[in-house]
Formats: structure tokens, C-alpha cells, sequence
């Protein structure tokens, strides 16, 4: 008798326990997770004009949101290779524009994430993947853009928005840098007194996508990464359904790892690769 009441409970409570965690999320996810960076629009302007092959994107997203950003074209192409990049969410995408060690034979497209830059709105994981798809299908269809050599590059929490990505559209391969295997995962590990596990389950997790993609991916791994520990970009190499590669940089943290020739080496190197 008593254990047929703890199944009744259980199967009353429970659910209602999943969906307040679920119900949770939202605003800890809004207050704790992004950290929108607004930009001012005349100080961006003044950037695109001293920098050489730039296009000002701007694409309109659900809701009638308007995200923007930028396309970085190489000299001299009529079709070229794309990177898309996908960033942290403390950071506001303009500063890639002006930073040399990238690949010049490479377009490099750079649109900020809702609530960063000019870019309108709030940024939500569901906006996210929202609009990396349609950020995806615009470059996709411009006649400049080789469609069939199209790569995401997913930097920390935009590692997940890559994976996503790829399981949905056909991406050419994935550049996972400082990636997390999933936000309960890493938010476990660093707060084991709070339930992440319930309240994050489910979100952002690259990892239950991992074995069922076969997308060639690059996993660049800083040492030292205290906000997304190595462990986890391993394991989720480790999960990797597709050709990988995994480099570790050495003697450096999450916030400095794109300051190190190694990480951008590598990145190169990978490109070139890419036929």
C-alpha cells in the first residue's frame, strides 16, 4: 500500500517539479547566462570604414527582429569559402573584424547575437538556434558564397549553437573552441550545492548530438579553462560521431585563448585543409 502511494506521488510530483525547474530557467538564463554587450551604432559605423571589404549584414529573424553584423570578404574573390562564427555571450562580435592572424582567403561573417551590437532583441537558447539557421540559409543562398565549403565556428557557449547547426543544415565542418559538452554538466560541476542538473537539463547540450553527427570538427581546447574545463570539450570529442581533431593549447585560460598564435595556427591550418 505504502509503495503504491509513493508511486502515486511520485508520478504527481515529479512532473510538477521537471516543469517549475523548466519554468526557471528562462530567467536565470537571461540574468546569469548572457551578458548583452549593446553597441554604439556611429562608433560601429566608424570601424566598418576604416576596415577594407566589409559588408554590413542584416537579417531579420523571428519576430520581426533584426540581428546584425558583418561579412568580411576576401580581396580579389568573386566566390569564396565562409566562416560563420558563433561567440561567447560576454562579448560583442566586432572586435574579430580587425584581428589579422584569421584566414584572408576565407569570408568571415559575424552577425551578433540578439541583445549585442546593433542587434535587436533578447537572446534566448531558442533564439539562438533560431537564428543560426537563418543565418546559415542567407549565406548559403548568396551567389559570392561557396555553399559546399561553409564553416561554423563555435566559441564556448556558441559551441553549442554550432552543433545545433550542423544537425540541421549541411555544414562543411565545425570549429569547437573552448566547447561545453553541456550546460548542466559544466553547471553541476562548478555549483554541486545547486540543482543545475534539473533546472539546465536539457539545454544547450551539444553532447546528446555529438553521436549522431558526422560533420568533420576541429576541438580547441585551452588547459587552463576555468569557466568551461577541458574535460568537457573532451568528452564531447570523445562523443564525436564524425572525423575530429583535438588540439590543447597549453598555458591558457578561456578569456585569453584566442591571443595565442597556437589557437589561430590551428584554425588555419584546418581550413586549409578543407577541400
Amino acid at each position: 500500500m505504502i509503495s503504491h502511494l509513493r508511486i502515486a506521488l511520485a508520478a504527481l510530483f515529479v512532473p510538477a517539479l521537471l516543469a517549475s525547474c523548466a519554468a526557471m530557467f528562462e530567467p536565470l538564463e537571461q540574468k546569469f547566462l548572457f551578458r548583452p554587450r549593446p553597441a554604439d551604432a556611429a562608433a560601429l559605423a566608424a570601424m566598418e570604414k576604416r576596415l577594407a571589404n566589409i559588408e554590413r549584414v542584416e537579417i531579420t529573424a523571428q519576430e520581426g527582429v533584426r540581428v546584425r553584423g558583418w561579412l568580411q570578404k576576401p580581396k580579389g574573390a568573386a566566390k569564396f569559402p565562409l566562416v560563420i562564427v558563433f561567440g561567447g555571450v560576454a562579448r560583442e562580435g566586432s572586435w574579430m573584424l580587425h584581428w589579422p592572424p584569421k584566414a584572408e582567403d576565407w569570408g568571415w561573417l559575424i552577425v551578433n547575437y540578439r541583445g549585442y551590437g546593433t542587434s535587436e532583441g533578447e537572446p534566448s537558447e531558442r533564439a539562438l538556434y533560431a537564428d543560426a539557421k537563418l543565418i546559415f540559409d542567407y549565406a548559403a543562398a548568396r551567389p559570392d558564397v561557396d555553399a559546399s565549403r561553409i564553416v561554423v565556428l563555435g566559441r564556448s557557449l556558441g559551441s553549442a549553437v554550432a552543433v545545433h547547426l550542423a544537425a540541421e543544415r549541411p555544414v562543411r565542418s565545425l570549429i569547437l573552441a573552448t566547447p561545453i559538452d553541456s550546460l548542466a554538466a559544466i553547471g553541476s560541476q562548478r555549483f554541486p550545492f545547486l540543482p543545475i542538473g534539473l533546472i539546465a537539463d536539457g539545454r544547450y547540450d551539444a553532447a546528446a548530438l555529438a553521436p549522431d553527427i558526422h560533420t568533420p570538427a576541429l576541438f580547441l581546447i585551452a588547459e587552463d579553462d576555468d569557466v568551461t574545463p577541458p574535460e568537457h570539450g573532451e568528452r564531447l570529442a570523445g562523443l564525436w560521431a564524425g572525423e575530429k581533431r583535438l588540439v590543447r593549447i597549453p598555458g591558457t585560460g578561456h578569456r585569453r585563448v584566442e591571443w595565442r598564435r597556437e589557437y589561430w595556427d590551428a584554425v588555419n591550418d584546418w581550413l586549409s585543409e578543407l577541400r
